[in-house]
């Protein structure tokens, strides 16, 4: 038979079974509310894609839509790419969020905000003011969605930072 302690390293050796989506996949802890708010908060991406998109296509199908489908994709796709030729690793608390696997820098939900926020004030920029409202409405957003990646440990605050830097230089 094994003692206890044979029985922890082998656990520590089998790597585990199951492997998170990235996309969804968020954690705080149990009991912080303030860590489940921004736990919420740092899904606005999947939000914005889902009802956007979905309501948006099936209802307008217009070239608007397509362009904003078409930047995010190709935001996404940029993102995929800085991430695996820098490859900077994730911060220490990875192990414990299971994303030690995948790259940190950037972050793609800041950049995914950062982008959203920027598009939506282009967009309204010669509309109404109760439109440009709406647009202002996104930054806080934006910069939540960036405060909820550190807080909840799946970035660093240069890792989140750089979508902000990137669109605020163009």
């Amino acid at each position: 038979m094994s003692g206890p302690g044979e029985y922890q390293e082998m656990a520590a050796s089998v790597p585990p079974a199951l492997k998170a989506i990235t996309l969804t996949h968020v954690r705080y802890h149990r009991g912080d509310r303030v860590g489940l708010f921004l736990a919420w908060v740092s899904l606005i991406p999947v939000f914005i894609s889902l009802g956007g998109f979905i309501s948006h296509f099936m209802f307008r199908r217009e070239l608007q839509g397509i362009c904003f489908a078409l930047g995010l994709l190709v935001s996404q796709v940029l993102n995929e790419l800085i991430k695996h030729s820098v490859a900077q690793s994730r911060p220490a608390s990875c192990e414990l969020l299971e994303t030690c696997d995948s790259h940190g820098w950037p972050s793609s939900h800041a950049q995914y905000t950062f982008f959203f926020a920027t598009y939506l004030s282009l967009f309204v920029l010669r509309r109404s003011p109760a439109s440009r409202v709406m647009a202002a409405f996104s930054w806080p957003l934006a910069f939540l969605t960036m405060l909820s990646r550190v807080y909840l440990g799946y970035h660093t605050v240069p890792q989140v930072r750089a979508p902000e830097f990137w669109i605020r230089s163009t």
